[in-house]
């Protein structure tokens, strides 16, 4: 397999592991289409091209945005998310809790949610140490900045281990309704925390289903659910972001103190080559310790 095919095949596997099914996929001219759908009526293209200029992703379809946010709003390699764009791009105001996810699409590593409860405080001080959005940031400066946001003691993580996660998803069959239960965990955990405070909260999670009502169902009923692609150019949002990116990134860490092999973030090259030394060193019994074995990955290695 061409490189081409595999970013290509790269991207089928995080929109498969966020829940898309290919209804369809196709050679075009220049490149390859795949359609995607996910329930019933919501369906999206992803068009990858080869040329001059490099490899290029057109998404389309009404639930593109959908399927972009499925791909971590940065389907090319280069890809950076958004910036932080002021202190209430969304005009939700404050107080408000924001949550976001990191490892949904890497094969290795755990599954993390996290999020942020922002209050009117910690404005500067979130300007100050530089949040923006964790994909525009190093490994190194994702976790000297996580450090800053927890002494401040306004987030919540969860980090779900390979071993977890996949017994989870032997029983949920679907990756959404696992982010679902675990955002309800984070949220309701800062909820708790703000005590009286949290009386109609507003919550933004950034977007990862064409539909609400589970998240909703796992929030209290008082508080106010906005979902939102590209939700990290909200602060509170931002700070989850690069809080669930170092968790991510410190649950690789572990794995390869343990194993004392490499385990690359994603589903490409890299991660198949690592996947099949794992294999011979250790044997595919021992993968559901450390992988998301549900994707079409392990299909690949062993």
């Amino acid at each position: 397999m061409n490189d081409f095919a595999q970013r290509v095949r790269g991207l089928v596997e995080r929109a498969e592991a966020a829940g898309w099914t290919v209804a369809e996929e196709r050679t075009i001219p220049y490149g390859r289409l795949v359609v995607f759908v996910q329930g019933v009526n919501t369906k999206a293209t992803l068009s990858c091209y080869h040329g001059k200029k490099g490899f290029k992703v057109v998404l389309g379809g009404k639930a593109a945005d959908d399927l972009g946010a499925a791909l971590g709003h940065a389907p090319k390699a280069s890809a950076s998310g958004p910036a932080v764009s002021g202190p209430d791009p969304f005009e939700l105001g404050l107080p408000r809790i924001g949550g976001d996810e990191s490892g949904k699409g890497d094969y290795f590593g755990p599954l993390v949610v996290a999020a942020w409860h922002l209050v009117e405080d910690d404005v500067d001080t979130l300007r100050e140490i530089g949040v923006t959005d964790s994909k525009r940031l190093s490994d190194a400066g994702i976790q000297r900045m996580a450090g800053k946001l927890e002494a401040l003691e306004r987030g919540h993580v969860i980090a779900m281990a390979p071993a977890v996660y996949n017994e989870a998803y032997r029983e949920t069959g679907n990756l959404n309704r696992l982010l679902e239960e675990l955002h309800g965990r984070c949220v309701r955990a800062l909820l708790e925390k703000a005590g009286d405070d949290a009386v109609g909260m507003t919550v933004l999670i950034d977007r990862f289903a064409n539909r609400d009502a589970g998240l909703r169902g796992r929030l209290p009923r008082d508080t106010k659910l906005v979902t939102r692609t590209k939700a990290e150019a909200d602060p509170a949002v931002a700070a989850a972001s690069i809080l669930a990116r170092a968790a991510f990134v410190e649950g690789l860490k572990q794995l390869e103190h343990e194993y004392g092999c490499a385990f690359p973030p994603g589903a490409g090259n890299p991660v198949l080559r690592a996947g099949r030394e794992f294999v011979r060193a250790f044997g595919t019994a021992e993968l559901p310790d450390v992988a998301k074995v549900h994707f079409a990955t392990t299909r690949r290695i062993t």
